[in-house]
């Protein structure tokens, strides 16, 4: 049996090589308004955006008028913001996921919601989810969802002070 090998950097290249990849790795608009819809934000809620990429997607969608955002690229890390907030949203950098998640248990008064892809997915382990619980916070919603320009399956998470029904997990192992 053969078997075809997918080329990702063959398909990158074909694709106008990083540029192209960039802005292709930026959310799109209509998904983070459905996204952060999802949210119960309050009107005079303080927002931050924790990684407002070039689009500014997240930042300029949030429902509410007390919004600021971080952006690495431009000086602006929110691992260094400790200061309070109501919510943390956004996209953040793949390798940043369970850094931004710790960080917001710490400054955040209401919840955060992340999107985050599949293979970030599995570092939602029970130790983890129990550190979270620990600080105040539980995973409330998942939200699945696939868009086409992206590779894969991704997931957007919210997290809150009130727990779910819904959801559960198990520090167990067998």
């Amino acid at each position: 049996m053969t078997r075809k090998i997918f080329d990702l950097s063959r398909k990158f290249k074909q694709e106008g090589g990083f540029e192209e990849y960039k802005s292709k790795d930026e959310t799109p608009e209509e998904l983070a308004k459905y996204l952060l819809s999802l949210i119960p934000f309050e009107p005079d809620d303080f927002v931050i955006d924790a990684g407002s990429g070039k689009n500014k997607v997240w930042y300029k969608n949030i429902p509410t008028s007390r919004k600021d955002e971080y952006e690495i690229d431009e000086g602006r890390d929110f691992l260094k913001f400790n200061g309070k907030a109501d919510w943390v949203v956004g996209n953040p950098p793949f390798n940043q996921f369970i850094n931004f998640c710790y960080h917001s248990c710490e400054i955040c008064n209401k919840g955060f919601a992340f999107i985050i892809s599949n293979g970030r997915f599995n570092q939602l382990t029970p130790k983890r989810l129990s550190d979270f619980e620990a600080k105040g916070f539980y995973l409330s919603k998942i939200h699945i969802f696939n868009v086409k320009i992206w590779f894969g399956r991704y997931y957007f998470l919210i997290f809150t002070r009130k727990k779910s029904d819904c959801i559960s997990y198990t520090n167990l192992v067998f």
